[in-house]
């Protein structure tokens, strides 16, 4: 059909060649040359006895998380954790982890995110720290009703991620203070004084609130309702 209608109404050659386009494959003179195939599975490995096998993609290696505080279930989604809880975070939703336990009955439900921390990281053990959260949250917390002027948080910073921020509450307000690191790696607010490790610098600024401008009195409390 497509020979005559070409043969006979050669003035129509733009709309046949639309109804049947000329299809040209490429040909291939250098073997070298691959064209890709995106129907190709993946790589594959072919055994010692012939068979042919596609490996299975490499896991992510599990983190350790461990809970920072006590925390009871009030649903059926949430779990209840100790203190020190070993913990697997499966994924984050909003405010709370899906996390699993490493230990024991090895259940599995939703837990504050600010109730967690890396094993890995070495201020998990402090009641003031707060690991990622951003400054309106920490804000948030802090403005909260169980806490009061004095009360604090340490936070990883959002513009340097080596480097930490403290928050406190003075006068109803939260004011922001950057903890940058020296080249050698001390802890500093103020260039004329610093500090091995970020412990002692917040257990210097809670002796000597004068030196900051606000006190530093208490970890901010913990709350449930986030």
């Amino acid at each position: 059909m497509e020979s005559c209608c070409r043969s006979c109404m050669p003035c129509l050659n733009r709309l046949w060649n639309a109804i049947w386009p000329d299809i040209r494959y490429p040909t291939i003179h250098n073997h070298d040359h691959v064209i890709a195939n995106p129907a190709a599975h993946p790589a594959e490995i072919r055994t010692v006895s012939g068979d042919i096998r596609v490996p299975s993609p490499k896991k992510r290696p599990v983190q350790l998380y461990a809970a920072l505080f006590d925390f009871v279930a009030r649903s059926e989604d949430e779990l209840t954790v100790k203190e020190g809880d070993r913990l697997s975070v499966i994924e984050k939703r909003g405010e709370y982890v899906l996390a699993k336990k490493l230990t024991g009955s090895l259940e599995s439900g939703l837990v504050p995110a600010n109730y967690v921390a890396l094993l890995q990281d070495e201020f998990a053990k402090h009641k003031w720290y707060y690991g990622n959260i951003n400054r309106m949250k920490a804000e948030k917390l802090l403005l909260a009703p169980q806490n009061k002027d004095g009360s604090f948080l340490v936070r990883i910073s959002e513009s340097h991620s080596d480097e930490y921020t403290v928050s406190v509450r003075s006068e109803g307000k939260v004011y922001h203070f950057r903890i940058q690191r020296s080249t050698i790696g001390a802890y500093f607010i103020s260039d004329k004084i610093s500090f091995a490790t970020l412990g002692e610098l917040i257990s210097y600024y809670q002796k000597n609130h004068h030196s900051l401008g606000v006190l530093l009195q208490e970890p901010c409390a913990q709350q449930r309702r986030l």
